[in-house]
């Protein structure tokens, strides 16, 4: 049996619990900086998604390592009411691109949260099927969208790595992180 193990809760943000901010505030984009710095050297992956003052997290990799930083999270100061929605024992990785993917959100999840009857994302509110419907779009808004390697000619790719270049993956990390810490700065001076 595999020991590779899922991980799912939702918390409400200590900073942000009505979700009133615009756009991800400084907190969010420091969690998102955090996990993803970390997560690589852990073999954690998964994705993270907030809105409206809500977290939900889905974590994955060695049992052992997923359940002390989940115990972690229990006790870091900017979650509030941390709820374990499902644990277990999984045979491969969903998200298994990410050392953890950011999505907000988005018209998808809104569509879905009305047809759950919900007014606002509150992962703690849903049931198992809906917890894998969110999964679902989740991993539509990650792991579906064509995925295009740094280049197909070995060569090449050494050449980059030889120059010292940045990956467009490496971009797209850093141009997150940059743009989360933008807005939070925008946020900080409109109020």
């Amino acid at each position: 049996m595999s020991d590779l193990c899922q991980l799912i809760y939702a918390s409400r943000s200590k900073s942000d619990p009505y979700g009133h901010a615009v756009g991800a505030s400084s907190e969010v984009a420091g969690i998102v900086s955090q996990a993803q710095r970390n997560n690589h050297a852990l073999a954690i992956g998964g994705v993270l998604c907030f809105g409206d003052g809500h977290f939900f997290q889905c974590l994955e990799g060695e049992r052992a390592t997923v359940e002390a930083l989940y115990d972690r999270i229990e006790k870091d100061p900017r979650h509030d009411n941390v709820a374990l929605l499902r644990k277990e024992l999984v045979l491969h990785r969903q998200y298994r691109r990410w050392s953890m993917k950011f999505l907000g959100v988005d018209q998808s999840i809104r569509s879905f949260l009305a047809e759950a009857e919900l007014n606002r994302f509150d992962p703690r509110k849903l049931d198992d099927s809906s917890i894998d419907r969110l999964l679902e779009l989740l991993r539509e808004g990650t792991e579906d969208r064509t995925f295009k390697p740094i280049s197909r000619r070995p060569r090449e790719a050494n050449r980059m790595a030889a120059s010292g270049g940045i990956s467009p993956a490496m971009l797209g990390v850093g141009a997150l992180a940059a743009a989360l810490t933008v807005v939070a700065l925008i946020v900080t001076f409109i109020l």
